[in-house]
């Protein structure tokens, strides 16, 4: 079939849609001066990231950081319950899922902060509505504002690569006019053409569509597609330039997670100057036969947390990451009758890293003052925020939240 130049800029907005980053993109070289002598993020290397791990389905908190010293604990969880033996132990009272060992290790290390019993007034037990919440930073109110955007926003408005999401859709936590972040699944698909196009005809598209892109047209819609696609291409080329100098030979686990975030380190050792990466596990609605399930997430969790600092290390650059992880609520007290636990309330954060201050922060919620059969929350899940951006981002919290909360003390 055959298409003018005009219809085939018009057809372009699919291909703008999954590559464009909005505003001033990268060229190849000069993407590299730019990002590594931009004026707001001159320490390259030494600036602060955050990678958010978000746990979704709703984190079983209770048998993450396991209260093994508390009778109710055992009463409430017949078959669910770990034996104090089980439990990788954290003081007298309170231990890791045995699936736990290297989070453990980075407990002991000093580099492992728990927030226990966290949540939020009036706690909303919807998946979509509580991870709404966590995302927007918002819980009174219904918005279209996340609170990641918003510190891009008032801290980072002129970076070219502020933010990137590993893989799915852009989650709402990067929500705001203006802010367009990139969606990355893998190196090998951040292309502008399928993985059957063969490399010389690759190119060979590619230079002609650049030249295409290049000329500008008189109608306003299709000079703005060709803006954002020529962009788009050059950040195409932009990122895989950048990432030359990621070396190691460290071997990830077999898990999906795992690969997100060692796409994760080869950015970072990219020295772009982009401070947050946000990665999605799901998995963890364990309504039934919970045991086994969240064993295995909790094991892909570990595993993959410890290699992306075990790579992260060998590149001189576990200093410059903290990693926060969450998940939109717990699960409640009691199990159920089908080997599961049902939505609750309050859970633990974690948020690890070599310069984070570790040891367990906030009270763990009682077993037997519950609400509605669920934990009452003991630290608001926007203190976390706060202290992670004012503390390790260099951000203005009390802006991006709205408000002033408690700052935590974890770095």
């Amino acid at each position: 079939m055959k298409l003018t130049r005009r219809d085939f800029l018009k057809k372009s907005t699919a291909l703008i849609a999954t590559l464009s980053f909005g505003g001033t993109m990268l060229a190849t070289e000069k993407g590299r001066a730019l990002l590594s002598g931009h004026a707001e993020f001159k320490h390259r290397v030494k600036s602060p990231v955050l990678v958010v791990v978000q746990l979704s389905g709703g984190n079983d908190g209770i048998n993450t950081v396991i209260p093994y010293a508390a009778g109710a604990y055992y009463d409430t969880r017949p078959t669910l319950g770990y034996k104090q033996n089980e439990v990788l132990a954290l003081n007298n009272e309170l231990g890791l899922h045995p699936s736990l060992s290297h989070m453990q290790q980075f407990y002991r290390d000093g580099n492992l902060a728990i927030i226990q019993g966290v949540g939020y007034p009036k706690p909303d037990r919807s998946h979509f509505r509580s991870m709404d919440i966590w995302q927007t930073a918002k819980p009174e109110e219904l918005s279209d504002s996340g609170w990641l955007a918003r510190y891009i926003l008032t801290s980072m408005p002129k970076h070219p690569l502020p933010a990137i999401q590993i893989g799915g859709l852009i989650q709402k936590a990067f929500n705001a006019p203006r802010i367009n972040i990139p969606a990355i699944e893998s190196l090998e698909q951040f292309y502008a053409f399928t993985s059957k196009t063969s490399a010389n005809d690759k190119e060979r598209m590619t230079l002609e569509l650049k030249k295409i892109y290049q000329n500008q047209p008189k109608q306003e819609m299709l000079r703005v597609s060709a803006k954002y696609a020529s962009a788009a291409f050059q950040s195409v080329e932009s990122i895989h330039s950048l990432l030359s100098s990621y070396k190691s030979q460290l071997t990830y686990p077999q898990s999906g997670f795992a690969s997100d975030l060692q796409l994760v380190a080869k950015l970072i050792a990219a020295k772009a100057g982009t401070r947050i990466y946000y990665t999605d596990m799901g998995g963890f609605d364990d309504h039934a036969n919970e045991r086994k399930q969240h064993a295995n997430k909790l094991k892909q969790l570990d595993e993959g947390l410890y290699a992306f600092y075990s790579d992260l290390k060998d590149q001189g650059l576990h200093h410059d990451v903290v990693t926060l992880v969450f998940s939109e609520f717990g699960r409640r007290l009691k199990e159920n009758g089908s080997g599961g636990t049902d939505h609750g309330t309050a859970a633990p954060v974690l948020v690890l890293g070599g310069q984070v201050k570790g040891g367990l922060f906030g009270a763990y919620p009682s077993l037997t003052n519950l609400d509605y059969g669920d934990l009452k929350y003991e630290v608001d899940f926007r203190s976390v925020y706060y202290t992670l951006i004012e503390g390790w981002l260099r951000g203005d919290a009390k802006t991006v939240l709205g408000g002033k909360f408690e700052k935590l003390g974890f770095v």
